[in-house]
């Protein structure tokens, strides 16, 4: 689809190159020399071989426009790039291909040669697929032919595997002679090595996962030569070395989000559905839209995805919390979806965010900005005298965001400073006759308190460890933030965003719509190598049937409140909207299921590059503050190869330090990590990316 759109955008002119099919089924290159008019549908195109066809547009393939230098040349590099393309290695490294499925070429020269696809490498792709008479090509798509197993075929694999030895020493003997591009480009398997380097580190399946894996170890194992210890980074900065790293990239972020070769082209243009504006309600209360509508996040959030609000009906107060409507913006099947999808979620790194849509979406036309008339879906709770605040109601509606606000500045307009103590203090309503901030935070802060109350009775877990927010700025210096997690304005905000989820949960199974449910029904056991403050819990499950979430302390969860940050909450509120427009859902069980294995897959991989992202400025900020002293904890692994454990308790960091690290106390004197001693750390010397570090104790 997204071929076919360019296309429609971008037709093919007098000398274009293009890729298209003939007559017979056959894809060939060719230029333009007599393009389509509005009357017909057709161009006149010579191929490589002088031979002229007429060409139908619905079978151009690829528009690769104007060659500077000429039809011959461009038609030279493509064939260039063909003869490199190892399709034998594709089908290693996806043993799924091989059963006889149709793969979208896009898709295979996306894995071969990175999520930058130029049009002469998807081209090429197409050329070297057609000569393979293990494929057929039928449109977009590829289909191989299974063939039966021969000695040839084994004896591809030997050679296959002789090559990964040779690609591993070939590595070897390039960083102990400290090879430059010059020297690796004029080597034979420069660009093999050069694309497992790229796929290892972007962990890409182009080569077999257990070759990445053997090499990796193998990268480990050259420590003492390179002084890397972790692998990722010496892959980074040797491809950096060679002059094989795109623009804009660092050791975190490889490749922008797919799509790029469409994005300027996108948001040149207003989204249809930013200038339909509804008309603005007058009295609150009588339009019966809510009186008070509020953002809270960090300072400097952007993509404001949540508001809570409160109004007086005639039975009581009610308070809303309300998400961005995205089905204008975002409609499932276009290009929006399609990003969003193969994104999965916004990555919030220390020195970058990558948003899951466009900033454009994500930031303006979608973002829940004061002052502005936003389509919404909203969860109402009812308020009683002394109970738990009750789900009401579900619906769409546009209203006005009234304030943008912070989690600091809540934290000093609400009277009480502590949780805890709030949790603790009478749970009665302020006086409710007047609109202001004061009196909408003391109601959302005392409905929540409630809501908390009620969780921990059913089992919930108490979360008390406080985090470190990390960010850098423009010149590279790291900057903290802690944030108390006894800061009412995070616990307030916390509890409506599970109450909210929990309502969803509820509304799917009370209607019977298919539902991504979040499971968690036991707890793993404690081990004695995990944080000393922490405690392991069992990862919450996938289910399509409700079951209770035990650390939540909730009977059903789902995720709907960050519907412009993860493709999961936008599926879902999809369902639900479809259900209050039409009477039934926008997916089934099995397109939801498919869906939503795919989205985790990437939301895990996408938190675990945030943890690592913000373990590696963590500590830059401590090679930065060098000679500062830190309260820590230190103890021993237990095990067969111990290593020692450094936690530096003020920045929530754990570290492992080699023995020669540590001063100021002797190795045989380090007790055990289950019960580790209190000290005080002064950092002497820290290289975050060769992770080398020597700490003196007090």
């Amino acid at each position: 689809m997204t071929k076919k759109l360019d296309l429609l955008q971008n037709r093919p002119r007098r000398g274009s190159v293009i890729l298209f099919f003939t007559r017979s089924g056959k894809v060939r290159l060719g230029e333009v020399l007599v393009e389509a008019n509005a009357a017909q549908d057709e161009l006149q195109v010579q191929d490589a071989g002088g031979a002229r066809n007429r060409v139908k547009f619905r079978n151009v393939l690829l528009n690769l426009g104007h060659s500077t230098g000429g039809f011959a040349a461009k038609q030279q590099q493509i064939e260039n790039i063909a003869a490199e393309i190892d399709l034998a290695l594709l089908l290693d490294s996806h043993p799924e291909w091989q059963k006889g499925v149709a793969i979208a070429v896009n898709a295979m020269a996306e894995e071969y040669f990175g999520q930058q696809v130029e049009a002469q490498q998807e081209t090429a792709m197409y050329l070297a697929l057609q000569r393979d008479n293990r494929f057929t090509i039928s449109g977009e798509k590829a289909q191989f032919r299974p063939a039966t197993p021969t000695a040839k075929n084994k004896r591809r694999e030997q050679d296959r595997q002789k090559l990964f030895e040779s690609l591993r020493a070939t590595m070897t003997e390039a960083l102990q002679k400290d090879w430059g591009a010059a020297e690796i480009n004029a080597h034979p398997l420069s660009k093999k090595l050069a694309r497992l380097a790229r796929a290892t580190l972007e962990q890409r399946r182009l080569y077999p996962e257990a070759w990445r894996k053997e090499f990796v170890m193998h990268l480990h194992s050259l420590n003492t030569l390179t002084g890397y210890r972790d692998a990722r980074h010496l892959l980074f900065h040797w491809l950096q070395k060679i002059g094989r790293v795109p623009p804009n990239t660092d050791i975190f972020i490889f490749s922008e989000p797919v799509l790029r070769r469409h994005a300027r082209r996108l948001m040149s243009h207003q989204h249809p559905a930013s200038s339909n504006q509804s008309k603005r309600s007058e009295d609150p209360d009588s339009a019966g839209h809510p009186a008070f509508v509020v953002t809270i996040d960090n300072p400097e959030t952007t993509d404001r995805d949540d508001a809570l609000s409160f109004r007086r009906t005639e039975n009581g107060i009610e308070i809303g919390v309300h998400t961005p409507l995205l089905e204008a913006l975002v409609p499932r099947g276009t290009l929006f979806d399609e990003w969003a999808y193969d994104v999965g979620a916004s990555a919030y790194l220390p020195h970058r965010r990558v948003p899951m849509l466009p900033e454009k979406i994500a930031s303006d036309w979608g973002s829940l900005n004061a002052g502005q008339e936003c389509p919404v879906l909203s969860f109402y709770f009812a308020l009683g005298d002394t109970q738990p605040p009750r789900f009401s109601r579900v619906i769409c509606e546009q209203i006005k965001i009234g304030m943008n606000t912070d989690y600091e500045s809540v934290d000093k307009l609400l009277p009480e400073a502590s949780w805890e103590k709030l949790l603790q203090a009478e749970k009665n309503f302020v006086n409710l006759e007047s609109y202001d901030i004061n009196v909408a935070l003391q109601t959302w802060a005392t409905a929540a308190v409630r809501l908390a109350a009620q969780r921990l009775a059913n089992g919930a877990k108490i979360f008390k460890r406080d985090e470190v927010d990390v960010r850098v700025d423009a010149g590279g210096v790291v900057h903290l933030r802690f944030v108390s997690r006894d800061s009412v304005a995070h616990k307030m905000v916390a509890e409506w965003m599970i109450a909210t989820n929990q309502a969803a949960a509820q509304f799917c199974h009370e209607n019977n719509l298919p539902c991504i449910y979040r499971v968690q029904e036991t707890l793993a056991p404690e081990r004695e190598d995990e944080e000393p403050a922490g405690r392991t819990h069992a990862r919450a499950q996938l289910k399509p049937e409700r079951a209770p979430h035990r650390d939540l302390g909730v009977d059903g969860y789902t995720q709907i409140t960050s519907p412009l940050r993860r493709y999961s909450d936008l599926v879902m509120q999809r369902q639900i909207v479809a259900f209050l427009q039409t009477g039934k859902p926008q997916y089934s069980q099995t397109d939801l299921w498919a869906r939503a294995l795919a989205i985790e897959d990437m939301t895990r991989r996408i938190q675990r590059l945030e943890s690592r992202a913000d373990f590696y400025w963590k500590c830059v900020y401590v090679a930065q503050h060098l000679g500062e002293t830190y309260t820590a904890q230190i103890g021993r692994s237990q095990g067969h190869s111990p290593r020692i454990i450094l936690q530096l308790v003020d920045l929530d960091l754990r570290l492992f330090v080699p023995p020669s690290g540590i001063e100021g106390i002797e190795e045989k004197k380090i007790p055990p990590h289950h019960s580790p001693a209190e000290v005080q750390a002064v950092c002497l010397e820290m290289n975050a990316e060769k992770a080398m570090m020597r700490f003196q104790l007090k």
